[in-house]
């Protein structure tokens, strides 16, 4: 059985036998972040049916903060109802851990709000083991990862939102809006991404450095910086975590 830092409930204990053939992953540390203790309870019974055997267990943002201090490069499951999970997931970022956010009752704009402040993936809680399995191993290879479903909802939506209040789409030639402040950012907003920049973006969303990109492109690193700046003002971005959440949202980028 995993040694985790909160004891858990007899009940639970007994009903996970460990059954033959589990896959084994020692490898990484996961640690479970979440408030609602029922919550927490379903999840790390999945977490360790998938195979995580090295378990830790926070349930305050700052047993987390503990924990992450202690942990290499650990996997963060966060969860519970939006926005409970937000205090975890900002110190799971905080650290440069790998946060997969698992959602109560998911709506788009929480699976928005949870990629925007640097979630790995946002899923819904009651995601099958082995889909919980393969998404914790996506985002330790440095993967963002979202459910079909979501992803479609999103390419929906940002559609509909690129048709403005006076029936044109903006960055098409057929205008922006004026009279906010915000007409030329506006316009470069509506602007769909390069068949390159999509490219770099998608090596940007694996983790690749300016200069990984560059050797993996060849070209120079001057050159993917041309293009992330590119990138950056079409997405109206500040980080490239920003520019991957926002590509994702827009359905620019799917992993």
């Amino acid at each position: 059985m995993p040694q985790t830092r909160e004891a858990r409930p007899p009940t639970l204990g007994r009903s996970l036998a460990e059954p033959t053939g589990r896959p084994k992953r020692r490898g990484v540390t996961a640690i479970l972040a979440a408030a609602n203790e029922p919550f927490r309870n379903r999840v790390l019974e999945r977490l360790l049916a998938a195979g995580y055997e090295d378990l830790e267990v926070a349930p305050l943002p700052t047993a987390l903060a503990e924990l992450l201090r202690e942990s290499e490069q650990p996997l963060v499951v966060v969860g519970g109802t939006w926005p409970e999970p937000q205090p975890f997931l900002r110190v799971a970022v905080n650290a440069g851990a790998l946060p997969l956010v698992l959602l109560e009752s998911s709506a788009l704009a929480a699976e928005g709000e949870a990629l925007a402040m640097g979630a790995r993936a946002a899923l819904q809680s009651d995601i099958s083991v082995s889909s919980l399995a393969a998404a914790l191993a996506a985002v330790d290879a440095g993967f963002i990862v979202l459910e079909p479903s979501a992803r479609a909802l999103i390419l929906s939506a940002n559609q509909d939102r690129s048709v403005d209040s006076g029936g044109s789409r903006t960055g098409d030639g057929g205008g922006s809006r004026t009279g906010d402040g915000g007409g030329s950012r506006a316009g470069a907003v509506g602007r769909p991404l390069t068949a390159r920049e999509r490219q770099i973006l998608s090596l940007v969303a694996g983790g690749t450095s300016n200069k990984g990109i560059a050797r993996a492109l060849g070209v120079s690193a001057n050159t993917v910086k041309f293009h992330l700046a590119a990138v950056f003002d079409k997405l109206n971005a500040a980080t490239r975590a920003e520019a991957v959440a926002e590509a994702i949202r827009r359905g620019e980028l799917s992993l």
